[in-house]
């Protein structure tokens, strides 16, 4: 007996799930043997293992080290709410050992490979078990998940914490499940992870929850369910800020850093890519607390958009296709074989996203209106903010399962053919 889909709209093996259980952990080895290797390889190419390559590492590193010192949360400038402190804290566990870099990266490549894992789970429910575990391989093996988890980003915890997001939610996405309690709390915990490690999730995570009531027709168990949700985020959020004003003197739920990142993406020098090294240098902001510092730049943002704000259009799409290229915007990476292996890995999955989306909307357009949130999310952050392919990354693992619902089409379709044309043969 093969796999049979389940009231939800899923499916379940009710054949082997010994076997299921095995090959999920297979797909794990794969991701954690994929990101370790890379890691290692990159670690010997270069004269200092711990080397850091970017400057927001180096900004979390000093940060990580802040806090290992047991003097909080502080970044450049003394200033003391420029970052979420869920990265920076996981930073800390390791900045007080002589190796700390290389075992920081170490432990990423496991949660990295986690995601590959929740990809799977989350492909299972939606389309069965192959292209469940399609989609967990195609997480497990994309090289560039595989390359930032060995960078000390917020990107590999980020996204796992957002796989765990939708797989604890995604049985709310069905209107005859019951909408208990208990599930809207583990949203509502994943979700609280989620902005405690990158302020931009709030986002996504408000889509999110807007999506699952939308999709319950706003009832009465829904409604209650997505306020206990977001009420969740607020309380979580709440010591932050009480610690921010305490800090800073300003009640700050989230940073101080969201001036500065308006103003990059659409100050008079913006290009669509960021220039935040020569912008913090800037005469008019020497001096000025992290307070006056973030207003500053809020305000001369919001100055730019209101005197020109054509500008600001003919930008998004130059922003949207950075974040979107197939192939690396940075200089350092423009190799012929970089951008070959980028484009021969990024292309296809668009493409094969495409065919899954529209096959899978036949039949689960809540879905698919689910797995595309990241990429609406992202787009919608990155037609007004900088665009760079590090900020897509979010959206990757979802689009995976698309493409992954496609491939499983695609090849059902191709294998099921010759059966079709035979049975239908007089005397067959």
């Amino acid at each position: 007996m093969g796999p049979q889909a389940d009231a939800h709209g899923g499916s379940k093996d009710t054949h082997d799930t010994t076997l299921s259980v095995r090959l999920l952990f297979a797909i794990f080895l794969v991701a954690l043997a994929a990101r370790a290797g890379w890691g290692v390889i990159s670690a010997t190419r270069t004269e200092d293992p711990q080397r850091l390559q970017f400057p927001d590492e180096v900004d979390y590193w000093s940060i990580a080290q802040s806090v290992a010192r047991g003097e909080g949360i502080v970044g450049e400038h003394g200033f003391r709410a420029l970052r979420m402190p869920l990265y920076p804290g996981f930073l800390g566990l390791f900045a007080s050992r002589e190796n700390g870099v290389l075992a920081a990266r170490t432990v990423q490549w496991v949660i990295g490979a986690v995601a590959a894992v929740l990809v799977a789970l989350l492909g299972v429910r939606i389309a069965g078990h192959g292209a469940g575990l399609l989609a967990g391989c195609l997480v497990a093996v994309d090289p560039f998940l595989v390359f930032f988890a060995s960078l000390l980003l917020t990107e590999t915890l980020y996204i796992t914490a957002q796989c765990a997001l939708f797989v604890v939610g995604w049985r709310l996405l069905r209107p005859d499940a019951r909408s208990s309690i208990a599930r809207w709390a583990a949203v509502g915990l994943c979700a609280a992870v989620c902005v405690y490690a990158r302020e931009s999730s709030v986002l996504l995570c408000s889509l999110w929850v807007a999506l699952l009531v939308a999709v319950r027709r706003g009832n009465r168990s829904s409604l209650l369910g997505g306020a206990a949700a977001v009420v969740m985020v607020a309380v979580s959020l709440l010591p932050w800020a009480l610690r921010n004003q305490r800090g800073t003197g300003d009640l700050c739920w989230l940073t101080h850093r969201g001036g500065i990142s308006l103003y990059d993406g659409v100050g008079p020098q913006a290009t669509g890519a960021s220039d935040l090294g020569n912008i913090k240098q800037m005469d008019a902001v020497r001096g000025l607390d992290e307070v006056a510092w973030n207003r500053y730049f809020m305000d001369r943002a919001l100055d730019s958009i209101r005197t020109d704000p054509a500008r600001i259009v003919r930008l998004a799409p130059v922003k949207l296709a950075r974040t979107w290229n197939p192939v690396p915007n940075v200089d350092t990476y423009q190799s012929a074989l970089i951008r070959l292996v980028s484009a021969a890995w990024t292309i296809p999955i668009y493409l094969f996203a495409l065919v899954g989306s529209i096959h899978l909307a036949r039949r689960d357009r809540p879905a698919v209106a689910a797995l595309l949130l990241p990429a609406v999310s992202v787009a919608m952050l990155h037609s007004v903010f900088v665009g760079s392919v590090r900020y897509r990354l979010i959206a990757m693992p979802m689009i995976e399962v698309l493409a992954a619902v496609g491939i499983a089409w695609l090849f059902t379709r191709k294998t099921a053919t010759p059966a079709a044309v035979s049975a239908s043969r007089p005397g067959a």
